[in-house]
Parts: C-alpha cells; structure tokens; sequence
C-alpha cells in the first residue's frame, strides 16, 4: 500500500503545509525547522505536567484546549506530558534512550529531524493511571478509549496505532498529532495509517 500512495503523491505533486507534511524515519525537518507560532498550553487552559511551559502551534494549542474541555465534561482528565521539541531537544531524548535501550530505542524514539514533536503539532497524553507519565498503561485506560473515539472531532489523529509495523514504532496510545478536524476526517474515512495518509497527500515542510 506505501507504494502505491508514494506513486499517488508523485503523480499529484507536493504541496505547502504544516498539517499535513510527512515525517518519519525517511522523511526529516531541517535542524534549524521550528514553528515561529508557538504559545505556551498552559496559556490556552491545558494542563501539562508539573506545570511545564510545554508549546504548540497557535491553531493545535487552540483545538487541543478544545479537545481536553471536552474530555473532561466527559470525566476524562487529559495532562500533557510532551508537545513541541526542538531538534537538539530530540537528540537528547534518543540519545539519552539509546545508551539505555541501544538499538532498541530505535523503535521508542524517533532520532533528531524525525520526530514529529518538531513540527509543534504532536502532544503526549497522560493522566492519574499512567502517574503522569508516558507509559502504556495509558492505552489502557478510559481516557485513551475516549481519545480514539473523539479526538478526530478535533483535528487530532493517533500517529502509531497497534499492529502497524510499517510506522517503525511500537504502538503509542498517548501520541496524538493535529492534522485539522477536516483532514482528520478524511483520514479516518480513508482507513489508512497517517503515515499512508501522509504519503499520499505529499505536502512539504512550510514553504
């Protein structure tokens, strides 16, 4: 299937966008890539946790408030644990899992330029069950059924679903990241991975 969504965007040729560019482990952002729209989530009402001055994109910071008000008038409370991350702060974070893990990280972590995180549109759910850290405990977990059930409402799609290898990584249930409420539509319409989805659209970094 990659094949033939990498021959669909081929034949359309790339467009401009943030929401809907490709990263992954052979698509990367240049070192110095970094949204120039950032604000601070705790300013848009979202909680992060310890408090931490976490950032996204103004319009994914906006729909993600949106998104956590929700949840919680559903009795779901939704903490942040990871939004924006910088290419040197994403060398840190391999770099620190590889000398854990080794080779292993690989599937944990994406390695710098790769990680969607840079983009400023991914954020890391967590909450009282996961002691609000990133752990898979969190799929299982109410709050994470009601993300896969809710989220696209609001632009958010899931990056790593289980039994999906051709993503490179392990399933995520905490990764989420804003592709816009009409473009998370026609991705959960289409049946594709993001990553599918992705390819298919062929958008390139801001241009």
């Amino acid at each position: 299937m990659l094949q033939s969504t990498e021959q669909e965007a081929t034949q359309k040729g790339p467009t401009c966008g943030y929401r809907l560019v490709l990263v992954d482990r052979s698509h990367a952002l240049p070192q110095d890539y970094a949204p120039k729209d950032l604000v601070p989530l705790p300013d848009s009402g979202v909680s992060t946790v310890g408090g931490r001055d976490l950032m996204l994109r103004r319009e994914a910071a906006e729909h993600l408030n949106d998104l956590v008000a929700a949840a919680a008038a559903d009795g779901e409370k939704l903490v942040v644990a990871s939004a924006f991350r910088s290419y040197l702060d994403q060398r840190y974070t391999y770099e620190r899992l590889k000398s854990i893990y080794g080779s292993g990280a690989d599937a944990m972590s994406a390695s710098p330029g790769h990680s969607q995180h840079q983009l400023g549109t991914a954020v890391d759910f967590t909450n009282s069950v996961a002691a609000y850290q990133v752990q898979p405990i969190f799929g299982q977990t109410s709050a994470a059924w009601w993300l896969q059930n809710h989220a696209t409402q609001f632009g958010f799609v899931l990056s790593y679903p289980p039994g999906k290898d051709e993503t490179g990584y392990e399933f995520e249930p905490w990764h989420y990241r804003y592709i816009g409420v009409e473009n998370a539509g026609r991705l959960q319409k289409s049946g594709l991975t993001l990553q599918e989805f992705l390819l298919r659209e062929g958008v390139l970094p801001d241009c």
